[in-house]
């Protein structure tokens, strides 16, 4: 007999659409004001307060259309609905306000609400419809309810609501949001890295049309600090603002191509210095590609000076090119270090003939519908790879390699300029562009009336350009030494150029020798650096290394000794001095063996004796240099740096190395597959670092007999936890281990004293 089944749905469906889908913090803020764009605000604001305390909070504030009871319902508390997926978000607005708020959507997937669960562990929300007569709605989440038993239903596990009368933020429509308990901490660094981000989210041309669309960073504790800084990029507090490239006033190459609305054309103008070089209108061959733009910046060093002037960093600090898709950026383009569009795996392909990310900055706008070019579920991860995304990068590519025919072929190397009588100006332009463009399906063009005489001029230093000239001069005068000279000056060009081109074939083949080597070099990277610290380590350096290696293995030969005298003359031992022996064995033996890490890795120098070192930056360095050469994939291990301050103290690296050691190591005995490291400071200030693993974790019956000499709840031997214990005591360090909060693993945090 058959029947009809249906899913259920664990709670544990909110992390994973929640804090484990949103890759970090600055993602989590960006879904938020996405929502507020989507909801027709003209503005939000970003309030962090008491960020050096511990009673962190982050309030954002909108003006947009609000909800009522039932938009919460239906809409909020729907999970993974979207009412602007199904088009029906706007149904509710007047024909007035339909008219004047018309935009694109910036999200589309219904989860963008989650993001709260990534900031903090409470949510307080309070929104009021822009409608008659309106209520105040609110709601309460406690996001770790979810989180308590994932045998539970997702349904099951209630929020708290409540209607007021009216709203706490003192607008006559709107949304508020209160984060609590976050789950990180905020200082000014990262604050400001918040606003840069911010910044380049939204595009500048959507940010600054009729609707306006504005976004306000209010940081109370950041105000006074703020005063001593006049440069707007080192201000925390204030309006976010997007730059316009032409704003820059940078004079250098700049192309945009524009495809149609309807999909039947592109529309490509490219300038030079701000004079038209050319506008063209063609057919678009993209069949999958309509209502977006491409716009390239080829930076020159003038405008690579420009721009680090005017905006206080670099281009390549800044980014290269951007993605929009209704305004807002995509991620991970225009990102520095990433390199989604292969642009610079294409330089290494021909150096001086293509450019590279360095030598670009730029956008790409996707404006609706579009709807096949789709953000990815993960944010970060960019585009959904489909047959629409394949022929977005063919247009990039079309329009940067317009822009290089000109950068390259014109203003470097030159390219020639037909100039029969028989042709008139026009013709002439005409063949000049489709040499430029590299097109037959030109349906209309435009130049400049200086336009051939721009062309000439950029490329009056060409290498061609040089020997035309001579060749002419040596017909007019007759010259016939001057003519061989010009013949043989042509003639090392065309070697040249063949030169180049079989160079750059045997650079493609060696490109992909090297991709298919990077792994492998990445394998004995290690190998290097050994041999690098052996060519640079003083013979002194290597003396003491061995003078200490002997000092710790002369100490455990001794005790062995003893033992051995004692077993042969039957004099007994008690089971507290075998204790202690045993301890004393494995202590030298763990300095010994840190050693051998510690000492065969580049830039680090072996330092026994007290050393003044920032503990933070100790880590960092050891978590990236030496951990990875002691443990195998089995674990993987993070740093993430929170401090403000300098946290500096007396110590003995060896000793710190062998706290980092055991702890890492216990994390494996407990099939924890990834350990974060995190280092922050406390409310005292005090330098806190959590060790946090997603192992097995520890029984509350056994989580305080860990630091006894000899309990074991593994196949170790129960006396590294001790030695943890002893060593930070000596540093005037404290450690507490607790279970993590959602059941697995456990974390160990240190806190330094100063």
């Amino acid at each position: 007999m058959s029947e009809n089944l249906q899913f259920k749905v664990s709670s544990a469906l909110k992390d994973i659409i929640g804090k484990d889908l949103i890759s970090d913090d600055n993602m989590a803020i960006f879904e938020l004001v996405k929502n507020s764009f989507d909801a027709h605000s003209s503005e939000v604001i970003v309030r962090f307060e008491n960020i050096y305390s511990g009673s962190a909070k982050i309030t954002i504030i909108d003006n947009g259309k609000g909800m009522n009871y039932d938009d919460l319902v239906n809409k909020w508390l729907f999970v993974a609905y979207s009412a602007k997926k199904d088009g029906t978000e706007d149904d509710d607005l007047d024909y007035r306000s339909n008219i004047y708020s018309k935009r694109p959507f910036a999200g589309a997937k219904g989860i963008g609400r989650f993001s709260c669960d990534r900031l903090g562990k409470v949510l307080y929300l309070e929104t009021t419809k822009q409608e008659q007569n309106p209520k105040t709605e609110v709601l309460l989440t406690e996001w770790e309810k979810f989180e308590s038993d994932i045998k539970k239903e997702f349904i099951d596990i209630q929020v708290v609501h409540d209607t007021l009368e009216h709203n706490s933020f003192h607008r006559s429509h709107g949304t508020m949001l209160i984060i609590n308990e976050l789950r990180s901490s905020w200082d000014r660094p990262k604050l400001l890295r918040l606003k840069s981000a911010l910044a380049k989210l939204i595009n500048p041309s959507v940010s600054q049309d009729q609707d306006g669309f504005k976004i306000l960073l209010e940081v109370p504790e950041e105000i006074s600090n703020d005063r001593f800084h006049e440069d707007q990029h080192n201000i925390v507090n204030g309006e976010v603002r997007n730059f316009i490239f032409e704003a820059l006033g940078l004079k250098t190459t700049r192309i945009s191509s524009t495809i149609s609305s309807d999909g039947l054309y592109v529309e490509t103008e490219l300038r030079d210095a701000g004079r038209l070089i050319y506008r063209i209108k063609e057919r678009n061959n993209f069949k999958l590609l309509h209502n977006l733009n491409f716009t390239l910046y080829y930076l020159n060093m003038s405008a690579k000076l420009t721009f680090t002037r005017r905006m206080g960093l670099s281009s390549t600090q800044y980014g290269h090119v951007f993605l929009y898709k209704s305004g807002f950026r995509i991620y991970p383009f225009g990102e520095p270090g990433e390199d989604p569009l292969k642009v610079n795996a294409r330089k290494a392909q021909g150096y001086n003939r293509f450019l590279g990310n360095r030598d670009l900055i730029g956008e790409i706008s996707i404006y609706p519908p579009n709807e096949e070019l789709k953000e990815t579920s993960s944010r970060g991860d960019g585009l959904i790879k489909n047959s629409t995304y394949e022929e977005l990068e063919a247009g990039f590519w079309e329009t940067l390699r317009r822009l290089e025919k000109y950068v390259v072929e014109v203003q470097q190397w030159g390219i020639s300029i037909s100039d029969e009588s028989n042709y008139d100006l026009r013709s002439r332009a005409s063949n000049l562009i489709a040499k430029l463009t590299g097109s037959d399906d030109i349906i209309e063009f435009e130049t400049s009336d200086d336009f051939l005489e721009i062309i000439e001029a950029s490329k009056a230093n060409s290498a061609e350009s040089i020997v035309n000239n001579l060749t002419r001069i040596a017909l007019s005068s007759n010259d016939q030494d001057l003519a061989l000279q010009a013949r043989q000056a042509a003639d090392r060009i065309k070697q040249i150029q063949l030169a180049r081109e079989e160079a750059e074939r045997e650079a493609e083949q060696e490109r992909r020798r090297a991709s298919e080597a990077t792994t492998k070099l990445r394998e004995k990277i290690s190998e290097n650096l050994f041999l690098k610290s052996i060519n640079t380590t003083d013979f002194e350096e290597v003396i003491s290394l061995l003078h200490h290696i002997g000092i710790y293995a002369g100490t455990i030969d001794n005790n062995l000794k003893g033992i051995s005298l004692r077993v042969q003359n039957s004099i007994d031992i008690s089971k507290e001095d075998l204790y202690d022996i045993i301890r004393l064995l494995s202590f030298e033996t763990k300095k010994i063996l840190n050693i051998v890490a510690f000492a065969t890795k580049a830039n680090f120098k072996l330092k026994t004796e007290n050393k003044e070192v920032n503990i933070a930056d100790y880590i960092r360095e050891y978590v990236s240099n030496i951990i990875p050469s002691v443990t195998d994939s089995v674990i993987k291990v993070s740093f993430i740096d929170e401090t403000r301050l300098q946290h500096i103290k007396q110590i003995k690296p060896i000793e710190l190395n062998i706290v980092i050691d055991n702890l890492v190591s216990n994390a494996r005995k407990v099939r924890a597959t990834n350990m974060q490291i995190i280092a922050k400071e406390d409310s005292e200030n005090q330098l806190t670092v959590d060790f946090v693993d997603n192992g097995s974790g520890i029984s509350e019956e056994n989580i305080k007999k860990i630091y006894d000499f000899g309990f074991t709840t593994t196949d170790g031997s129960g006396i590294g936890l001790y030695h943890v214990k002893e060593i930070l005591e000596s540093l005037t360090a404290t450690i507490k281990a607790e279970n993590n909060a959602n059941s697995t693993g456990v974390t160990f945090t240190i806190r330094f004293k100063q």
